[in-house]
This record gives structure tokens, sequence and C-alpha cells, in this order.
């Protein structure tokens, strides 16, 4: 087993080595993976938790994509962080990072960071120890951003991929899959017939679904309806998604 860490923007993870297959999840910039072993251009491994360093999930990713594991200390807190070539935001920029990157950065001057890539503006960047106690506030700066089946990054994501990042970006280990999220993340709240009593934060699960309640009675969800991620009543949604995935299955709640 050998500890990498990714040095693209993201890497997509895939069931099998072949760019052709749909992806399942995605690395981002800084995160760690536990390679078990390679093949070509490519390693199997394990995704690590952001906060627990745990697997997470398991697939392939392309070799050139990672590096060996460095020591993180910032994490980029804006949807989207652009890259400088140099401490100067008209610079030429080299690459974009999305949120919850982690990074191993030293201040450069009053503005930025450098990192072995180049510059980053110190208003996209936290230490690593700062935690955002309003993770429904995280998930709504993804409002609008494109759908993408398997995506946990700033060019897209699903709805199970959002929570994840939006925990994280609180402090919160949780499963990728909506599936174990639904089993493992807070604690179980009653589903009454009309849906009443629930509160911001609440996680809502359908079979393959999971949306984040803003208030009592409209939810944030990433969801291929509207291909993008929404704000919508949870009254329209929950009818909507019954013709294909059934009632809600379960609610979840964290005592925070």
């Amino acid at each position: 087993m050998t500890l990498l860490r990714c040095i693209a923007s993201y890497a997509d993870l895939r069931g099998a080595p072949d760019l052709n297959l749909s992806i399942e999840d995605q690395v981002l910039f800084g995160q760690s993976f536990e390679a078990d072993r390679s093949e070509g251009e490519w390693h199997f491994g394990q995704a690590l938790d952001l906060i627990t360093k745990q697997p997470v999930y398991e697939g392939w990713v392309e070799a050139k994509k990672f590096s060996v594991e460095t020591t993180s200390t910032h994490k980029i807190i804006s949807l989207r962080a652009p890259v400088f070539s140099r401490a100067d935001i008209k610079s030429p920029i080299v690459m974009s990072l999305s949120l919850g990157s982690r990074l191993t950065a030293a201040p450069s001057g009053t503005s930025f960071y450098k990192i072995q890539q180049g510059y980053l503006h110190a208003n996209h960047v936290a230490p690593l120890g700062e935690i955002d106690s309003d993770y429904v506030a995280v998930a709504e700066r993804y409002l609008l951003l494109p759908y993408v089946w398997g995506g946990k990054s700033a060019d897209g994501v699903d709805c199970s991929g959002l929570v994840q990042n939006a925990l994280w970006a609180a402090g919160i280990s949780a499963p990728r899959d909506s599936g174990p999220q639904s089993r493992e993340l807070g604690g179980a709240v009653k589903v009454t017939p009309d849906l009443c009593g629930l509160i911001r934060g609440d996680l809502v699960f359908w079979t393959g679904h999971v949306a984040i309640m803003i208030d009592e009675a409209w939810i944030i969800h990433a969801n291929a309806h509207h291909m993008m991620t929404q704000i919508e009543s949870l009254e329209i949604a929950a009818k909507r998604i019954k013709k294909s995935a059934g009632d809600i299955t379960s609610i979840r709640r964290f005592s925070l």
C-alpha cells in the first residue's frame, strides 16, 4: 500500500481502468489516496475521508494525477479558486481548485498563499483546522452548479457528493453514497405524512437520493431533474421523486 495525494484539480475515480466508463467519485486536489496496486497508467485503491483519513471509496484513478503524500496545512473555502502563476491577480491562471481541496501552503505577502503549482488568493484559503459550522450554507454555495453523476468538484456534483462536501467543510466525516449516508449520518427522525417538524440541516433520503433541508419546508439538492443543484419545496420535490424512487425512506438529523 502506497499513500499518495491528488495533484490535479481533481481525479475521476472509476470502477475499472477505462476512461470510457462513467465516474463513480472524484478525488479532490490534495486528498489522500491509498494505492494498493498499479496497472500501467492506473492506480487501484481507496480515496480517504478528509476528516478521519479512513477509506471512503474504492476504485481506479489515473496515476499521472497523483504524487507522494505531503502534510496539508490549508484548504480551499470558495467554490472554485484560481491558481495564479504569480502573486498577482492579473497573472495567468494555471489551474483551478474546488472547495475542500487540501493544500500545503505558505503565506506569500499579504494577499497570497504559495503552493507548488502557483499562488492562491488569501480570500480563497483557510487554515485546515478552521470549521464552517453551517454546512447548509456551504451547500448553498453550489446553487445552480451542474449535476454530474459521481461529481464532487466545482465542475459539478451529484446529490451525495454535495452532502459529503458540505459536511466535510463542517468537520463531519461522511460516506460517499446516499445509502450509507442514510444509515450512518446523524440520528433518525420520524417521517410524518405531513412532513412537519423538519429543521434546517435535516437530511432527507429516498432510494438513491438525498436532499438537505434549508428550513422547515425547502430543500437544496443536486438532481438530474433540474440537472443542477437547486432549491425547491420539499412537498413538490417529494411528489415528483415518488414517481421514480418511491416515498421518503428516512430523515437524519445532527445534534450540533
